[in-house]
């Protein structure tokens, strides 16, 4: 019993060791939405990019975490259905900017609302195993579903100002969160490190 406890501690432990990543993820998520807020026309044309190459590292970051994670968090199946969404929508943005303008208010409203889930889901799991928190997580995720939905309600006769508003401040609100959830990953990991050294 005691090496299965001390097996499924080292695997915990594990699971968010790549706290880093998903901290360059929301920096690079709150980078793109103050481009978006300083250059609102501009960023409207090249923000296709821009978010296809934030999905891309994004998703990149939540494989990496789901994969070592093992089945400790409730949110790895999410991540790992998010992450490969991520890269596969990164990469198509990325090539193909033009026909991604069309609908690029529903991709990004879809996958902030997505984001959103996986937050909730996250702070599902800060309350499962009492690690604080899960009030700013549930305050998060409601906040990205709330800005989902308005840029999903009416994504081409809402104007481009406010879909662009909109998803600016989505990116930053999800950047946020990206940011506390590294930091908390970053904590429990330094935790377990003092607590279970290898």
């Amino acid at each position: 019993m005691k090496r299965h406890f001390e097996n499924l501690i080292s695997k915990v432990g594990r699971a968010v060791q790549h706290w880093w990543l998903m901290m360059l993820a929301g920096i690079l998520c709150i980078a793109l939405a103050i481009a978006v807020f300083i250059f609102p026309l501009e960023s409207y044309v090249t923000i296709s990019i821009l978010l296809g190459v934030v999905m891309l590292i994004s998703g990149a970051a939540q494989l990496i975490i789901a994969v070592t994670s093992g089945n400790y968090l409730a949110v790895r199946g999410y991540a790992i259905v998010g992450g490969i969404l991520d890269v596969l929508l990164g990469i198509f943005m990325c090539v193909y900017p033009g026909v991604t303008l069309v609908v690029l208010p529903i991709v990004a409203g879809i996958w902030i609302m997505y984001r959103s889930f996986m937050i909730l889901a996250f702070a599902s799991d800060l309350s499962t195993f009492r690690l604080g928190g899960s009030e700013w997580a549930i305050c998060g995720g409601i906040l990205l579903l709330i800005l989902s939905i308005l840029v999903l309600v009416n994504p081409f006769g809402a104007g481009i100002a406010t879909v662009v508003v909109i998803a600016g401040l989505g990116l930053l609100v999800l950047g946020l969160m990206f940011c506390a959830i590294s930091i908390k990953f970053r904590d429990i990991h330094r935790q377990f490190e003092k607590e279970y050294p290898r």
